[in-house]
């Protein structure tokens, strides 16, 4: 079974071209464009993994990773934030600090990306 993966981001653009590079790679993914949504998303779909973008209205992504660590029903999904690079080298710690198992600077490499994905949702 495909690994489904909660994608958010409020640049459809970023949204569209991530989406279509891991639906090449096997992956199931669902879309959200903030924070809330999101989190709505997460109760309902139960992702894998969720991939939460940091700079979004509404909702930055650190709130939304810690609101899903502190919810028991979604506290087990491993959350990986991404953004571009303004905050590339205090962004990581701050990540680890709400919850999230790992930071990746847009732009990424789709190989990594996929292959963190598959390390944090134990593909065999």
């Amino acid at each position: 079974m495909a690994i489904k993966i909660l994608l958010v981001d409020d640049e459809r653009d970023i949204i569209e071209v991530t989406k279509m590079r891991l639906l090449s790679k096997g992956f199931r993914v669902e879309c959200a464009y903030d924070g809330l949504s999101a989190l709505d998303r997460v109760k309902k779909d139960k992702p894998d993994l969720v991939l939460l973008d940091l700079f979004m209205p509404v909702m930055h992504g650190f709130e939304v990773c810690k609101r899903l660590k502190e919810d028991p029903e979604t506290k087990a999904i491993p959350v990986i934030l991404f953004s571009a690079g303004l905050c590339k080298d205090s962004c990581p710690k701050e990540a680890k600090d709400v919850g999230a198992v790992d930071f990746v600077a847009k732009p990424f490499d789709v190989e990594e990306l996929v292959d963190k994905i598959n390390f944090y949702t134990k593909k065999k």
